[in-house]
């Protein structure tokens, strides 16, 4: 039995977000051309059947797209591109608008669930899509807060720097508290430099030594981990709802936030946070070395990240102790911070 369609006509094409098939849009593409052609030299042009031309017709002019004209014959002529497809656009939009509108809806329903009896502790996800999926669905439908737990390695090439999500809720007035293993910010030179991008948009970062595990909560009401104690494994997941073990993770995260050094996109705009006006002011290079030491980076790699010999970085470390009159990193990091430096 012969195909209905050919097989290059129905890949999807971009007129799919309206609705509309890969024929349909070349059906219509085609009439802008050749505006007045019958159904039979549409078919001939796009090598299709005629049936299936003609629903491809039908579906245009039900959505305003094409008009025919009266006749024996009927020929058909294209709606003008920026009326037609901004009218579906349009559309398409107040269909969006009123699923938005239900979900807010539906959430009653799902908070009655959560509030009742519940069998199920933990929600397992599997496969890598259904992973990601469910992850970036916990982000989206975070309202106040999402912490993070953020470990190499990574299933993927992105690590650090691959969530645009973040931006978005971010946007939306949702915190962001991230903590980062110092291994996150010797991955390479341009690791550190995408975890700022988060921090410059709002996000609450801190870094220490080691994490144990990777982790995600959501308004402190839900948590994420992975399945497998292989941290590049994501065929599996773990939703973790109110109980017992949520308080664990969650303690686990403000223990470790309590205990990590702070983040910061900018220089602050006193150098004299704790009140000493005769506080010396640290230099550009300072304040860029300040973040990457206090993480307890190793010297090579902060001069691979700020690009500087191995020689200078040891330097501009010494210069900027003794700018701090610290003997140890450590005491470094407290009399920084304790400056607003940090």
């Amino acid at each position: 039995m012969a195909m209905d369609t050919t097989g290059p006509l129905d890949d999807a094409g971009p007129f799919a977000a309206l609705g509309l098939g890969p024929v349909e849009e070349r059906v219509y593409r085609t009439l802008l051309r050749e505006p007045g052609t019958t159904a039979a030299e549409l078919a001939d042009f796009l090598d299709a059947t005629r049936s299936r031309t003609r629903r491809a017709l039908t579906v245009l002019e039900r959505t305003g797209l094409v008009s025919r004209s009266p006749g024996a014959v009927a020929r058909f002529l294209p709606a003008a591109p920026d009326v037609g497809l901004e009218a579906l656009v349009r559309d398409r939009e107040a269909q969006l608008s009123r699923i938005r509108t239900l979900g807010a809806q539906l959430m009653d329903d799902y908070r009655d669930g959560l509030e009742a009896e519940r069998t199920e502790l933990c929600e397992i996800v599997t496969g890598s899509e259904a992973v990601l999926r469910r992850f970036d669905q916990l982000q989206r439908s975070a309202t106040t807060e999402i912490q993070v737990l953020d470990t190499p390695p990574y299933a993927g090439p992105g690590g650090p720097s691959s969530n645009d999500l973040e931006f978005e809720i971010l946007s939306r007035g949702v915190a962001c508290k991230a903590i980062y293993d110092r291994a996150a910010l010797e991955r390479s030179p341009h690791a550190a430099n995408a975890i700022l991008r988060y921090v410059e948009a709002g996000e609450q970062a801190r870094v220490t030594s080691r994490l144990p595990l990777k982790l995600a909560t959501f308004d402190r009401k839900l948590a994420f981990v992975p399945q497998s104690l292989n941290q590049r494994d994501v065929s599996g997941a773990i939703v973790v709802h109110p109980c017992s073990l949520l308080d664990v993770l969650l303690y686990v995260f403000d223990e470790l936030w309590a205990r990590a050094t702070p983040l910061s996109a900018a220089p602050p705009d006193s150098a004299t946070a704790n009140g000493d006006a005769d506080a010396v002011v640290p230099g550009p290079d300072d304040l860029r070395l300040l973040p990457l030491l206090a993480s307890g980076m190793k010297d090579q790699a902060i001069a691979n990240h700020l690009g500087w010999s191995y020689r200078t970085t040891r330097r501009r470390i010494a210069s900027l102790l003794a700018l701090l009159g610290a003997e140890t990193r450590f005491q470094a990091g407290l009399a920084a911070a304790r400056r607003g430096w940090l």
